[in-house]
């Protein structure tokens, strides 16, 4: 898939109802499956609700990103920079492989942001510098999105100051 596409995609998700949905529908799964076991007094409901609280989570986590890189790529500007992506990989107690893509966002080569991005299900980022479009929108201090020959990125979670000042 390429960069139009995955904009394309991208677009489409982040501005549909479905996530809104997705993210309130976990939640309250979660609330009915806690009370669930308090009444039956079953603690398999207590160990499904613990998944479903950490998928609610990983959700809530997620989305506010998602509209806004969505919200960025219809309305928002671009800037030229670049990404220095790098791949962390780690063995949980379970011996699952896991895998978190981190970038070092920077303009006129001064780090200014410090990210991880979601993977991709259409692009599987290497590691390496590459010059990118940082899309901006009002209101959201780093860049939503950021867009490299090769495929599309946007924050998992809230990007920290590369040089360690948190506002």
């Amino acid at each position: 898939m390429n960069v139009d596409e995955q904009i394309k995609e991208l677009i489409q998700t982040g501005s549909g109802k479905i996530i809104e949905l997705a993210r309130w529908g976990t939640a309250v799964l979660t609330s009915f499956l806690l009370l669930a076991g308090i009444f039956a007094g079953n603690p398999v409901f207590y160990g499904i609700a613990a998944f479903t609280a950490l998928v609610t989570f990983a959700i809530w986590q997620t989305t506010p990103h998602l509209h806004n890189a969505a919200r960025g790529l219809k309305e928002g500007f671009r800037q030229n920079g670049t990404v220095e992506i790098s791949m962390r990989q780690w063995t949980d107690p379970d011996s699952h492989r896991h895998e978190s893509c981190h970038g070092l966002i920077a303009i006129d080569n001064q780090p200014l942001w410090q990210m991880e991005f979601v993977i991709s299900q259409h692009w599987q980022p290497v590691e390496g510098k590459y010059r990118a479009q940082l899309v901006f929108t009002p209101g959201v201090e780093w860049p939503v999105a950021i867009l490299t020959e090769e495929g599309l990125l946007y924050p998992r979670l809230k990007p920290r100051r590369a040089d360690g000042f948190q506002r």
